[in-house]
């Protein structure tokens, strides 16, 4: 049997109907060409830290899948050369196995200390994509210790969804959409049922392992493909999508209880008659608002020059089902065991 990748699971809004968003329908329906014509792929940009006349600026976005981009020690306009620099770092576009690679790419470079992510944290934005990808992106951020956001103005629907999960600390501004991954291939396999079972299982594990409660597998595999659930403010706190998850929160605490001499119990209660602050709080016991603030999140722009915000939308969109306008792309990263059958895509 030809144990070709070809399982491909996407994820993405679909096209309304006609006689109610006409012009929407058009958009969409041109965008599916397109997508017929070129191989999209997300993109994992990087932007460093430059003087220019005396004042701090980030320079014009280079991407971790170029080589000539990411040599060191790097030479800044002004012609000095730096071994290591701050960096911000957003990811963008339909998730593909090809954008491991980049992601493998700034690993390295954070481990041979010739960059640092600043405020540890980096953005996301995209449509979805190949599912297994996601996923990979998603444990290499949680292995990496990086938070994760979506900016205001920004979504992270499908596959998106998947890599953002890998955050230690998540926020998000913009739009959360989520909805179940499917085969693209209409190719006859043989036992089709059987191998999105185990595509099934795969997303159910990652859930698990990332310390996800199952109610967000489940409101994963509740949406048909043809349709995407905007989630709501309160969706995402229940899913733990904004803010951490239960083990990772406690681990927080600990530590800042630890640093600040007192013990657990003490800091909860301080804590607890501290300001509102999303449950994310600093090492120090202060919010973290601050830490996002230096992160990028308020005053910076990301990779598309869109300001990006230190809080949470007060209602990021309210929860329904809408159409899928997006088309499919072909994922690869999903087929490892599959045979003729299509990468999971989302």
């Amino acid at each position: 049997m030809d144990t070709r990748r070809a399982a491909e699971v996407t994820h993405g809004p679909r096209k309304p109907k006609c006689d109610r968003r006409p012009v929407i329908a058009a958009t969409a329906l041109l965008f599916a060409l397109l997508l017929q014509c070129f191989d999209l792929h997300a993109e994992l940009l990087f932007r460093s830290s430059e003087q220019v006349d005396g004042r701090q600026h980030w320079s014009a976005p280079r991407n971790y899948a170029n080589p000539a981009q990411t040599v060191y020690p790097y030479t800044l306009a002004d012609g000095t050369q730096v071994a290591s620099e701050e960096v911000q770092v957003s990811l963008q576009g339909w998730i593909g196995p090809q954008d491991l690679y980049a992601a493998k790419v700034m690993e390295s470079l954070i481990q041979r200390g010739r960059q640092r992510i600043a405020g540890n944290a980096i953005s996301l934005a995209g449509d979805g994509g190949d599912v297994d990808a996601a996923m990979e992106l998603g444990r290499l951020l949680r292995k990496l210790g990086l938070a994760t956001f979506v900016a205001r103005g920004k979504q992270c629907l499908s596959s998106c969804v998947f890599a953002f999960m890998g955050g230690t600390r998540r926020t998000v501004a913009g739009r959360i959409g989520i909805h179940r991954p499917y085969l693209s291939s209409t190719r006859q396999v043989a036992d089709r049922p059987a191998y999105y079972r185990r595509v099934q299982k795969r997303l159910r594990q990652y859930v698990e392992d990332l310390d996800f409660p199952q109610s967000l597998y489940e409101a994963i595999m509740a949406v048909p493909p043809e349709s995407i659930s905007l989630l709501t403010a309160a969706d995402l706190k229940k899913f733990y999508l904004q803010g951490m998850s239960p083990s990772t929160e406690d681990e927080a605490d600990a530590t800042a209880a630890r640093n600040l001499g007192i013990s657990v119990l003490e800091y909860l209660q301080r804590k607890a008659k501290a300001e509102p602050c999303g449950g994310v709080f600093n090492s120090d016991g202060s919010c973290a608002a601050g830490a996002q603030t230096a992160a990028g999140f308020g005053a910076a722009v990301d990779p598309d020059g869109v300001q990006i915000s230190d809080t949470p939308s007060s209602s990021p969109a309210p929860a329904r089902v809408v159409p899928n306008e997006k088309a499919n792309a072909v994922g690869a990263g999903a087929t490892r065991d599959a045979a003729e059958a299509s990468a999971p895509s989302f």
